[in-house]
């Protein structure tokens, strides 16, 4: 009688156990589709300026160009360089910032068509427009508020905030994603001296940039300072103080569709969430199962209680 009912018991949980298991390695998966750019030819020249060392990317056909300049904003307009014209490789030639400028480059040459083919800015569709930036727009296209020299950092060490940068834009999502910082300074370690290219950024959690602390150039600005106009909200003491459960007091959450009652004590205080199962959930290898249930280890344990019980 007591192996009957063992297996009975082991019949009930068991199955249990095994649909808990498949629904929490259940994942879903999501794929952003690639935008697809095109570019006007404006001009095909033999020789134009070349753009700095960091701003010449090796390519494998125009259409990646005009992705690359899409991807890297500020980009007005991009020059393919061919170079092998069995394959379609060549080199990217990027201006962050600047516009073409026809009097900097020349058409004249031995053949009938430049090797240099400048095109306009990028018009895509079909995706999201990448950019290094991150969340806030703003950031992507940067506007400096001032060029100068010998800046100091914002504290001694440089510890706390200073880190590597991709470029300015990259400097100011830093900013923007930071809990408090007013304005940053991008300093250009780099050949060209461009807020485009890699430097490190300094970030001010306070206060305004002052212009008197700044010193007289030798040469071109390394330095390039831009305000914060992302910061983040603030948010007050009080705010977390009252959320944070488990000193004392009893905090009730309301109804969520989709969610499950569960209970949370601290020292002096219970917090208590209910919900209902209305909603519709996906969950993924990550996430918890959306009720109550036991894992196969503790299913077969209670089972086994159960038959000693008997």
């Amino acid at each position: 009688m007591k192996i009957a009912t063992f297996w009975a018991s082991f019949a009930l949980l068991v199955p249990r156990a095994i649909a808990i298991s498949a629904t929490s390695t259940t994942s879903a998966t999501s794929t952003a589709a690639a935008a697809t750019c095109t570019a006007s030819l404006i001009a095909s020249l033999c020789h134009y300026t070349d753009p700095g060392p960091e701003f010449a990317v090796a390519i494998e056909s125009r259409a990646s160009c005009w992705d690359y300049c899409n991807a890297h904003p500020p980009c007005n307009f991009v020059i393919f360089n061919a170079g092998n014209p069995y394959l379609g490789t060549g080199t990217c030639w990027l201006y962050p910032g600047e516009t073409y400028d026809p009097s900097k480059g020349s058409s004249s040459c031995t053949e009938p068509n430049g090797d240099l083919s400048v095109y306009s800015k990028p018009v895509c569709s079909g995706g999201s427009a990448t950019t290094t930036a991150g969340g806030c727009a703003a950031t992507a296209t940067p506007s400096a508020i001032a060029s100068v020299c010998g800046y100091p950092p914002p504290d001694d060490d440089c510890f706390y905030d200073c880190t590597a940068s991709l470029g300015a834009p990259d400097c100011l999502s830093q900013c923007a994603k930071a809990d408090s910082c007013s304005y940053v300074v991008f300093n250009s370690h780099n050949p060209s001296d461009s807020p485009y290219a890699s430097g490190t950024c300094w970030m001010y959690p306070n206060g305004t940039f002052n212009a008197g602390s700044a010193t007289t150039c030798s040469g071109a600005p390394d330095q390039f300072v831009y305000k914060n106009l992302c910061p983040k909200p603030l948010t007050s003491s009080s705010s977390h103080s009252s959320s944070a459960l488990g000193s004392t007091g009893t905090g009730t959450a309301g109804t969520i569709p989709g969610s499950t009652a569960s209970t949370t004590t601290g020292s002096n205080g219970t917090a208590t969430a209910a919900g209902n199962a209305t909603g519709s959930t996906t969950t993924n290898k990550n996430s918890a199962p959306g009720g109550l249930s036991l894992p196969n280890p503790f299913a077969a344990g209670v089972a086994l209680l159960i038959w000693l019980a008997l």
